[in-house]
């Protein structure tokens, strides 16, 4: 037997009544759909809310994804939307209930489940092109539920990757600046995709400072580097104090607000990185907006970078604009990191 995974991708026969393949799919952006049955909707709902629906100051409330609850008798009209939860156990007598524990009829991956060794299950273009379906399954609606509790971050992850690799595809699909982006690569020994209307607001090589901009609405970009720096710069303190350094030189006297300022240890590009959300705030301009900023060191390189970000659109929802900007830091690579185009996908 090979060794148990922690998630399994299948290739499903029909699901649902309908087994013709949709050939596009649709999406609005954000919305995640999920089919369950109602009275397991009922037990899973709050659960399955505090796993995607993570909230994000913008300074207004405003939620990185939204579950939108797909009633049985709806199934046929998203069976070809892009992104799907099909939340089910062993034993639910309704709809979704049915469609779920075909996937696990098999008898060994149903003593998987029935066992815990396993509960998600994930599958790719099975009603529509570009649809990325997961399956949560066990045995009863508790375990189900604790399975998701503490699997978040990773049945988190399953979507949130693949969003941003689609959203990715979309934005350098025409008029990227290579010449640009070789330029910074020369001159700076770093380098960041650009699409083809953000421009260089502010360069100061030797300061160790560059930072992109682009109109309608404000979106800001900025690198900044120090040669020599190390991990011990990793440090919440240290990067608002910079980053208000930094704001009071380059972006007239902004700095980071007291509210809503959180800071942590995580990675960024393979490389251990503080990362820190929060909002900007300007007393000069009577303007603000949310940012986010990766610290990290590179042993490469010797140098300690500072990755950050910022939008300003009042009075619309600025996730859309959040989304692009990370894509965007996340193509971020040094002279010794591989080119896009050398990487395996």
């Amino acid at each position: 037997m090979k060794p148990f995974r922690s998630f399994l991708v299948l290739t499903l026969s029909c699901l649902a009544v309908s087994c013709s393949f949709q050939s596009r799919d649709r999406w609005n952006e954000g919305v995640i759909a999920v089919m369950a049955d109602s009275t397991d909707w009922v037990a899973l709902e709050s659960v399955l809310n505090t796993t995607y629906e993570r909230v994000v100051r913008t300074p207004q409330i405003e939620k990185t994804y939204t579950l939108r609850y797909v009633k049985p008798a709806e199934i046929d009209n998203w069976t070809n939307y892009r992104y799907l939860i099909l939340a089910a156990t062993l034993e639910s007598t309704g709809r979704v209930g049915k469609i779920v524990q075909r996937v696990v009829s098999d008898p060994e991956v149903y003593q998987w489940v029935q066992d815990g060794r396993n509960y998600v299950f994930t599958q790719k273009n099975q009603w529509a092109k570009n649809q990325l379906m997961t399956i949560l399954v066990s045995k009863d609606l508790a375990t189900l539920r604790e399975k998701i509790e503490a699997n978040s971050e990773f049945l988190y992850a399953i979507f949130d990757t693949d969003v941003l690799y689609q959203i990715k595809k979309d934005m350098y699909l025409r008029r990227e600046q290579i010449d640009l982006e070789q330029q910074l690569l020369t001159t700076a020994n770093w380098t960041v995709r650009l699409q083809h209307d953000y421009f260089i607001d502010e360069e100061d090589l030797n300061e160790g400072f560059v930072s992109f901009r682009r109109m309608v609405p404000e979106r800001w970009f900025f690198v900044h580097w120090i040669d020599g720096g190390d991990t011990t710069q990793l440090d919440p303190y240290w990067v608002l104090a910079q980053r208000n350094r930094i704001g009071g030189k380059y972006y007239s006297g902004s700095r980071v607000s007291d509210q809503y300022f959180f800071s942590t240890r995580s990675s960024f590009l393979g490389r251990p990185a503080q990362v820190t959300t929060g909002l900007w705030e300007s007393d000069t301009d009577a303007a603000g907006g949310p940012f986010k900023n990766y610290t990290f060191y590179d042993e490469l390189t010797k140098r300690t970078y500072m990755i950050d970000y910022a939008v300003f659109a009042p009075g619309k929802d600025k996730m859309s604009y959040l989304r692009r900007l990370d894509v965007m830091a996340r193509t971020f690579r040094t002279i010794f990191d591989p080119s896009e185009e050398a990487k395996v996908e």
